[in-house]
């Protein structure tokens, strides 16, 4: 089954530039030859999902002549990522990189600080207001000293509060506290001020046992199945955005034309909203599939716990205002607010969600019975997600009474997942309440994940499609299913990589 979560490189080659080597040619201006579209090499240290609106936004405006190959999650799990990334553009590992602007200071950089700076930026819609406006041109020349060229400046999601041991309210909770917190100088120091221990952690699966709590996005929690140790998330309690900085080597920018730059340019400022839209939608997909899991709790700080923090986190800012440009930046960003209300997808909540291993079985649906459908990967040719073995191959899916369970397997992967489902009309919701098996790609489905779709039958097939505003996973429907027995008959899932035994029963 396929799993909406892009893990790896997404791929569009055309005619790549001289410095990622793919043998192109430019003229003497640094432009393209005529008629050749022209991709560049880039290397993303976030997922695919966080910089598509841009890369899609490029290809719109320059009527598809420049795009990008994208190396999604480079150095994934990495702790040192941020850096590292900044030190392969620098070396002409590849033509752009885009990472977040909190890493910048580790490298003398300091003119981002301000868009990270404790509880400075406290909304979506403040950082899409900031972006949007003489911020990011006058931050990004300060790559130049480094030899590299800034491009653009992405809105990131907001951090928050996660409590393991303890929950995060006011400053006292923080007191001892050893935080998981991805690298950054500004972050480290405002974590200090709390009282508590900063530790840098690469997330992507790594172990959060060890902490007391954690600065994430919510999705970032939900997503990578944290809830299993994060009890609580303080929703109103936005730490600092994690904004995202595009940038390439001097050296590769200028053996592109202007036009090309502009379009890079106009690309990065022309999607904010874009941007900002795909990173709620993000957060409310992978939320309501924790909170179907019905594991972690969101709390909100009171007005004087929120008012509480705002003054312990004065000494952060009596250190930022020693850099002049900082401060002047950080007044301003505090100008924008005047007037900016935080869009309503901001608010997180669990309210209205049920853990879909307490429903109940239903009655007999008209899906009930055991399938069989088999995809290759060249079904899903156009989409990046096939290059993951687990997405394609033979599955089995055994439906009874509103309970689901199905196995996948190939040469290079076997994996299995089961849950509940639902059937009005010719419309049916699966939510999955686990997934797993051999899956290299890490590409199993999770729990809580939840899809919708079509369907209709002929004879002894069943046929499915996608339902328009859900998520619904194109495996379903590139191949037509095939009844195998009208009955749910567990014995025909693969022995190779079967789910649990009482996947069926609950």
């Amino acid at each position: 089954m396929i799993s909406r979560r892009t893990l790896g490189p997404a791929i569009a080659a055309v005619v790549c530039i001289g410095v990622a080597g793919c043998g192109a040619t430019t003229d003497k201006a640094g432009g393209r030859q005529a008629g050749h579209p022209l991709v560049l090499h880039v290397l993303n240290t976030r997922s695919a999902g966080e910089v598509q609106p841009f890369v899609d936004k490029l290809t719109a405006v320059s009527k598809g002549m420049l795009q990008l190959k994208v190396e999604d999650k480079w150095e994934r799990g990495s702790p040192t990522a941020d850096a590292d990334v900044i030190g392969a553009i620098q070396a002409g590992a590849a033509d752009l990189g885009i990472d977040a602007a909190r890493a910048w200071r580790g490298v003398g950089v300091t003119s981002f600080d301000a868009l990270v700076a404790p509880m400075a930026i406290d909304s979506m819609a403040l950082q899409e207001k900031v972006l949007a406006g003489n911020l990011p041109g006058e931050m990004l020349p300060a790559l130049t000293p480094l030899g590299l060229d800034g491009m653009g400046i992405l809105p990131g999601p907001m951090h928050k509060p996660g409590g393991i041991t303890r929950t995060l309210l006011s400053p006292a909770d923080y007191k001892g506290a050893r935080m998981g917190v991805g690298a950054s100088v500004v972050v480290d120091r405002a974590v200090q001020t709390l009282g508590a221990v900063p530790v840098a952690s690469g997330f992507e699966g790594a172990d959060l046992r060890p902490f007391d709590g954690v600065e994430q996005q919510a999705s970032s929690i939900a997503g990578d199945q944290y809830d299993d140790v994060v009890g609580t998330i303080t929703d109103n309690v936005h730490l600092w955005p994690r904004p995202m900085v595009i940038f390439g080597s001097v050296e590769s920018m200028h053996r592109l034309s202007a036009l090309q730059l502009g379009w890079l340019r106009s690309a990065a400022r022309d999607s904010l909203d874009a941007e900002t839209t795909a990173q709620m939608r993000t957060d409310t997909d992978d939320i309501q599939a924790m909170c179907r899991r019905g594991k972690t709790r969101f709390v909100d700080a009171t007005a004087a716990q929120l008012a509480q923090l705002r003054t312990a986190f004065a000494p952060v800012y009596a250190w930022l205002d020693q850099n002049e440009q900082t401060r002047r930046f950080l007044d301003q960003i505090a100008e924008l607010r005047t007037g900016v209300t935080p869009y309503p997808q901001e608010t997180l909540s669990c309210a209205g969600e049920t853990p879909a291993s307490t429903l109940p079985a239903a009655p007999a649906t008209p899906l009930d019975g055991t399938y069989r459908m088999v995809s290759t990967q060249q079904d899903g040719k156009s989409d990046p997600d096939f290059q993951f073995p687990e997405n394609w191959g033979t599955f089995i899916y055994v439906l009874t009474r509103g309970r689901f369970a199905f196995t996948q397997e190939n040469a290079a992967a076997c994996t299995w997942g089961y849950g509940t489902y639902t059937v009005t009309g010719h419309r049916t919701a699966w939510t999955f309440i686990d997934g797993g098996g051999i899956a290299p790609s890490g590409a199993a489905n999770k729990p809580g994940e939840h899809f919708e779709f079509t369907w209709s039958s002929y004879r002894d097939t069943v046929t499915f499609g996608p339902v328009p505003g859900a998520i619904s996973p194109n495996g379903f429907y590139l191949e037509p299913w095939h009844r195998l027995d009208s009955k749910p008959a567990p014995s025909h899932l693969s022995a190779r990589c079967p789910p649990p035994a009482t996947a069926l029963t609950g």
